[in-house]
């Protein structure tokens, strides 16, 4: 998973009376601003390659780099089945998606909401939307459009979920006007209809052949990045403040439910073994048992 922030360092600035009541990044004078650019193992929830960029400075064209970095680093680990690359939209370039092939992964990227991609959008047969896993009012499709130069075999997929149309904010900064059509859009506001339609985008070179691998395809991309069940998590995977639901049973960390040990591999023979250990305050990634 390729993701970047903002850290700010230096001497803060004191607020001037013009100042107050700003935005508290905008009043910070003279702070020098840093990007943090990661790349994750996002079953484990390890950082496997790192980059420290300019405040301003666009993280795609190092993208490639740390793909590869990151690679190197699961193959040390052990790791031997193919990666797959997960970015959201603002990683939607021909260069990220080649590095993630040249370097022997699958990727799966957002997409902007370009004119192209909205006309194959507006070209999905009806019969062919798909309800989404775990996600309520959404359905999945496949549209017919490739980005331009991208790997052979890309492929978008789509995915529409209903809105209220009364829900549909009447700021035109809202985010989530920007995901709906501009005519259905201009039909809500003028309380023409009763729902609209607000639609994501995924480039991928993963199996989309069918409608059910499409829907798994994106219910993979949407969950990855929080839930870390992507790629085979075990169903009794960690329960523990961010991590994905399952049964209860007292774990090593003390959390009082199923808890995967960061420190062991996939495959390893403690991977989805428990022990019993008192409740404690405390979520924390706990090590193995063994200490395999």
């Amino acid at each position: 998973m390729l993701g970047n922030g903002h850290v700010q360092f230096g001497e803060r600035a004191e607020e001037t009376d013009q100042l107050k009541g700003w935005n508290r990044a905008s009043v910070r004078l003279h702070a020098r601003a840093g990007r943090p650019h990661v790349a994750t193992w996002a079953q484990a929830g390890v950082v496997t390659a790192a980059d420290l960029l300019a405040g301003d400075e666009d993280p795609r064209p190092g993208a490639g780099s740390l793909i590869e970095r990151c690679v190197d680093a699961l193959r040390a680990a052990g790791v031997t089945v193919r990666p797959k690359v997960r970015g959201d939209v603002g990683y939607f370039a021909r260069d990220i998606a080649q590095a993630a092939v040249d370097n022997g992964c699958d990727f799966s990227l957002g997409v902007t909401r370009n004119p192209a991609v909205w006309r194959a959008a507006a070209a999905i047969p009806d019969k062919a939307w798909r309800k989404a896993k775990r996600m309520k009012g959404a359905q999945v499709a496949v549209c017919d459009y490739a980005p331009a130069g991208w790997p052979p075999g890309t492929a978008c997929v789509v995915r529409r979920v209903k809105v209220r149309a009364g829900d549909v904010s009447s700021d035109p900064r809202a985010r989530r006007r920007r995901t709906i059509p501009k005519d259905q859009l201009a039909l809500a506001l003028d309380g023409l209809v009763e729902h609209v339609y607000a639609y994501s985008f995924i480039a991928t070179n993963l199996d989309v052949s069918t409608p059910a691998k499409a829907v798994a395809v994106e219910a993979w991309h949407r969950c990855a990045p929080t839930s870390k069940i992507a790629s085979g998590m075990p169903s009794t995977a960690p329960h523990c403040g961010t991590c994905p639901p399952g049964p209860g049973r007292p774990t090593p960390c003390g959390c009082g439910v199923p808890y995967w040990p960061s420190t062991c591999l996939p495959g390893c023979r403690n991977w989805a073994g428990w022990t019993t250990a008192p409740a404690a305050a405390g979520h924390t990634w706990a090590p193995c048992v063994t200490g395999c």
